[in-house]
């Protein structure tokens, strides 16, 4: 404590210039603050300042130390600051990324309440659809679907969402219903390109507690959900996505559901966050926010 004192009253000294500004600044007699760097200099064996009548300067070992000092002193303050901003609640800027489609259709219609909930906040939402393998600097927490590839994240499991495979009504008045998925190779399914690898994907169905792919063809492609969705809509032919994205056309009668029986599961959507962010207020109240979102599901 004796040193740490001695390097505050240092810090102050180097700032004003002379020792009696410093004394005048820290509420002390000068006395006290030449002998306070005096023990300093003793206790490191170095000099620091160099003093004449009338100025007080730092020697080449005084000015680095000065530099390292007022770094420390620095973060200290911003520790402070951070420790004061945390008791009194979430606030400043949390950057959070989202699913496009996912985010569109049930996160964001959603975040004013929790702007409302929390005014202090400031909320930057940056959007991609494929999961990357890792999380880059500067983002706090991250909504993802599927499958999760950095094991050093903290995750907590939002929902599941099974696979609906869906058309229109008027693709079903021209081509019929499939009673089985073998019957899909009569029928035009629209395929999913995935924009991480470029691949396209099978088609999931549930057999005999197992789940079976089912490779699909058909004329037309796309890598984003939402043109898969209007596409179908539109009658070009059958999707397989999941149910969180087809509801909301479900429920405008825009969609219907085939192959009811033998829908697979498994398409985890999950919040994933830095280990050291956990108790974080900010990323704790997002946390909490997008956890009541999904439970239960909204769809």
């Amino acid at each position: 404590m004796d040193r740490l004192h001695g390097i505050l009253v240092f810090l102050r000294v180097v700032e004003h210039g002379t020792l009696s500004g410093a004394a005048r600044a820290l509420g002390v007699s000068t006395a006290a603050v030449s002998a306070a760097v005096t023990r300093l200099e003793r206790q490191l064996a170095v000099r620091l300042l160099t003093r004449t009548t009338r100025r007080v300067g730092t020697t080449a070992e005084g000015a680095e130390f000065y530099a390292r000092c007022k770094r420390i002193t620095a973060d200290l303050a911003e520790a402070e600051r951070a420790v004061g901003r945390a008791a009194r609640g979430p606030s400043g800027l949390i950057r959070v990324r989202l699913p496009l489609t996912l985010g569109r259709m049930w996160i964001v219609p959603r975040l004013p309440e929790f702007m409302g909930r929390y005014p202090e906040l400031t909320v930057e939402v940056v959007c991609m659809d494929f999961v990357p393998y890792t999380m880059e600097e500067g983002i706090d927490l991250s909504v993802q679907t599927g499958e999760l590839h950095d094991s050093s994240l903290a995750v907590r499991r939002l929902a599941t969402a099974g696979y609906a495979v869906c058309g229109s009504p008027g693709y079903f008045a021209r081509r019929g219903r499939p009673a089985a998925p073998d019957e899909l190779r009569h029928h035009a399914c629209i395929a999913y390109r995935r924009p991480r690898t470029g691949r396209i994907r099978d088609w999931r169905f549930e057999a005999g507690g197992a789940t079976r792919e089912v490779p699909v063809s058909g004329a037309l492609a796309f890598n984003r959900i939402e043109l898969l969705i209007e596409a179908a809509i539109a009658g070009c032919g059958l999707i397989q996505i999941p149910e969180c994205y087809a509801q909301p056309a479900l429920a405008r009668g825009e969609l219907e559901l085939v192959l009811r029986d033998c829908r697979a599961g498994g398409y985890e959507i999950s919040a994933v966050y830095r280990q050291q962010h956990r108790q974080t207020p900010n990323v704790r109240a997002f946390m909490n926010f997008v956890t009541a979102l999904f439970d239960p599901p909204p769809w």
